[in-house]
Formats: C-alpha cells, structure tokens, sequence
C-alpha cells in the first residue's frame, strides 16, 4: 500500500518536524510533558484548528493528516493531549454542541489555551452527573471533560464547577492523570450521532497509533547510532553479526507496524474499525518488543532517566497500553 503526500500534507508535515526539531533531541525528548509555551506555539501555527472540524472553523483534516502530525510527535517523543483533547473531546464538541459550547470549549482547544480530557463513567440524570469514572488522561490540566455515561448520554462537564472531584495521578511517562468523580455536577448534555463519535474515537485512537510508530523510529535510530560507536574487542558492537540481524529484525518491526498503520489509515469507512483494531493489536506489541531491545542493546544505562531510550520505552509502555484496551474493547466504528 502507497500513499503519495500532497503538497499541503508534506509541507504540514514538514512544519511540524521542523517545529519540533528545534524543541526536541536525544537529552530532552520524553524527558516531560510539552511545555505550554510550545504547545501554545502549535496552536498559534494553526496546527489544532486544521485538525478540527469544520463546524468548528477547522479544516476537517482526515486520517492520512492526523497519522502524518502524529507520527512526528511520536518520533520526537513529545507527551501531548493531542489524541485526547484536540481529536477526540474537542471534536467530539465541535460536532455536537452549541455554538456557545464551540466558542467556550473548542476555540481555546483550537489556540491552545486550554485542554479537555474524555471520561468514561457516571449517569446523567435532570442535568446532573454522579458516578465514578476512573483514571482519566490528562485530567488534572483539563479545563472541561467530555464524559460517555453509563446511560448512554454524551455530557459536557466544567473541570471547576462544583462537585467535580480529581487527584492528581502520575503516570509511567511522567504525563499527570486524575482520579475523577462526579457529585452532583452540573453538566450539558451533547448530541450523540454515533457516526461522528465513532470517527472522533477512530481518529483519536489511531493517533496513539501513529505516535507508537513514530517512537519506534527514533529509537531504532538512536539504537544503530549507539551500537556504531561503543567497542568491544577493538569493534565498534554494530559490526558483529548477531547485532546487525538484531538490528535488522527491529527494522522489520518498524516496517511491518508502518504498514499496518498506513492500511488503518487508508481502509475504507466501512472496513476501518477491523483495520484499525489490526494496528493496535500488531504495534503495541511490536512497539514495546523493539523499545525493550532498544534497551537492551544500551547496556545497563539503558534504563536510566539521562538516555531517551529509557525514557522512550516508558511512553511505548503508556501508548501500547492505551492502544491494547482500545483493540480488546471491540470499538465498533460507524460505517
């Protein structure tokens, strides 16, 4: 399968390299989250804006954009709510909420002045949402949550209002979560289309994809760059034959999960939920498989905090997992 880029798809993809280049290398990258003052930077590029929907003042950008950004983040490993707050919540919004919603929520999601985060848990019931939704992503910078309730109601939730109760939950890659409950809390009730909710949690889903494939890439080139320069026996270790077929299978690795992420981000409407679940499934084990052995090759410091491989096999271990609950789910996406 061939994708040839546009002109507008390359250069946007080439803004964003470019952007992050100068912001991420091998002592920074994975190291913490983005700072806000870069990721209002990508805001004021218009970055977040072209991935939303129309609706919204965005461009609607569809898969083969949203895998191209992603993969770039991913390859600079930079810890962002991007699938989270721009594709999935704002989207989700800007799809199904009022015009007042929109410019409240979504047109600080589109500048980058604010987040939003996705929850699962609670009941709505006469404006009101209780219950407890777990662990949420990005939940203690969110300035509101978007919340699928157990009823089946679609909710829109202020982080501030009263009855909104989070603590503060590190993960694995340093990103913070919250334990988030609702008593009583006041909330908006959204439109649930199923179509366009199944294409903002496609695209938000195949997004955590595209930032696995792209981690993978960095680390097998910071993994042959290492093994070129350390010797043993007089020889740099990249010149014996065992960890040059080592090497080779990580590269079949990346391959093979670019593959099947460029299938999930071509399939047809109709055939996207089987091909996407097949790239989730395929690359979060793939993904963790190459980060490992990017470790091992490093030696012992592999696993410290001072290199990215150490650093880049803990998000691997956040995204696969994020990617595994995602494809055991058995999300049906809407024809």
């Amino acid at each position: 399968m061939k994708l040839t880029l546009t002109e507008e798809q390359a250069m946007m993809r080439d803004t964003v390299r470019r952007f992050l280049g100068d912001r991420f290398d091998a002592v920074t990258m994975a190291k913490e989250p983005m700072s806000r003052e870069d990721w209002l930077a990508l805001g004021e590029l218009g970055l977040f804006a072209f991935l939303l929907p129309e609706r919204a003042g965005g461009m609607g950008a569809g898969p083969v954009e949203v895998m191209l950004v992603s993969e770039e983040l991913g390859r600079s490993m930079a810890i962002t709510p991007l699938a989270n707050s721009v594709l999935h919540c704002a989207a989700l919004v800007a799809d199904h909420g009022t015009q007042a919603q929109i410019e409240r929520w979504v047109e600080p999601v589109a500048r980058g002045e604010q987040v939003m985060a996705y929850a699962i848990g609670g009941t709505v019931r006469d404006g009101r949402l209780n219950g407890d939704a777990g662990l949420v992503r990005d939940g203690m910078e969110a300035a509101a949550f978007v919340v699928a309730a157990e009823n089946g109601v679609m909710a829109l939730v202020a982080a501030d209002g009263p009855g909104v109760i989070r603590s503060a939950i590190r993960l694995i890659d340093g990103s913070m979560a919250a334990a988030l409950r609702f008593e009583d809390a006041a909330c908006d009730v959204i439109g649930t289309d199923p179509r366009q909710i199944a294409e903002a949690g496609y695209l938000a889903e195949l997004s955590i994809v595209a930032e696995m494939v792209g981690a993978m890439g960095a680390l097998l080139d910071l993994t042959v760059e290492y093994v070129g320069q350390r010797k043993q026996f007089g020889a740099p270790i990249g010149s014996f034959q065992a960890i040059q077929h080592r090497c080779a299978r990580l590269f079949v690795l990346l391959e093979q999960s670019r593959s099947m992420l460029l299938r999930a981000a071509l399939a047809e409407p109709d055939l996207r939920g089987e091909a996407l679940r097949a790239a989730q499934a395929y690359v979060a084990t793939a993904a963790l498989r190459l980060a490992e052995d990017a470790v091992q090759l490093h030696g012992g410091m592999g696993v410290t905090e001072e290199l990215a491989v150490g650093r880049g096999l803990r998000r691997v271990l956040l995204l696969s997992r994020l990617s595994d609950v995602a494809s055991r789910s058995g999300h049906k996406l809407a024809a």
